[in-house]
């Protein structure tokens, strides 16, 4: 089994990405792996909307979730 290290978290929650396009395969990312552009995105969803789960589009058109 794989563990989570904090370094992998945007701001301390797991983001998955769904690589099929429709939901039906979300695969955990790392946070140096997303693009900057697309992590910048999800803090700030993460810290304005201050929800500890959620779900957005990136500007890359890819859809995460945390």
């Amino acid at each position: 089994m794989a563990t989570t290290n904090e370094t992998d978290l945007v701001c301390g929650c797991q983001v998955q990405v769904d690589r099929s396009g429709v939901g039906h395969c979300w695969v955990n990312v790392a946070a140096d792996d997303l693009p900057e552009i697309v992590r910048l995105e999800i803090e700030g969803e993460i810290i304005d909307g201050g929800r500890e789960e959620g779900e957005i589009v990136g500007s890359n058109g890819l859809h995460y979730r945390w």
